[in-house]
């Protein structure tokens, strides 16, 4: 009976521990673009703030699409590459990371459906310690930057150079 007791009290206290860093845990702002056409692709962008110790998001899992990747871009021979983020993302202790356009962002792959303005979609961040983190995502316009009076970056890749996009990993 005590062994019993001892395996129920330390499940709830994992349980307790991953609900603490997923409360640390914020998404803030986040946004896609409105499907244009037969565009069967979409990929989202946010800021993740973490109140609390660093952590690491493992990957991310939608029903929207056939496939829900993390994302990145490269520069390669003056080109920018997009590609699947290998290992997570870091989120440091008291910081921030930001999705956004040319940097880190969610693919979605084979939509099932187009995103419509107007419309919230839905997508899970897996983070290593605070599990799973739902996101509700404002769909936008299709020609959106971003949302009101926030700065969502551009095609600038952080070392400064620019060059053309080639997304035929997808």
């Amino acid at each position: 009976m005590k062994k019993l007791f001892a395996i129920v009290a330390t499940v709830a206290s994992l349980f307790i521990v991953t609900n603490a860093f997923a409360a640390d845990i914020e998404i803030k702002d986040a946004w896609t673009k409105a499907s244009l056409g037969q565009v069967r692709n979409g990929a989202a962008f946010f800021k993740v703030v973490n109140n609390g110790m660093a952590d690491r998001i493992v990957g991310v899992h939608s029903d929207l699409a056939d496939k829900t990747e993390l994302h990145t871009h490269i520069m390669e021979n003056n080109v920018m590459k997009m590609r699947q983020v290998e290992g997570g993302v870091d989120v440091p202790m008291h910081g921030e990371v930001m999705f956004k356009p040319g940097s880190y962002h969610v693919m979605m792959m084979g939509l099932h459906k187009p995103l419509t303005e107007g419309e919230m979609v839905n997508v899970t961040l897996e983070f290593e310690k605070a599990g799973d983190v739902p996101v509700m995502i404002h769909v936008l316009d299709s020609k959106a930057k971003g949302p009101a009076g926030m700065d969502h970056g551009d095609m600038k890749h952080g070392d400064g150079q620019h060059g053309k996009m080639d997304h035929s990993a997808h």
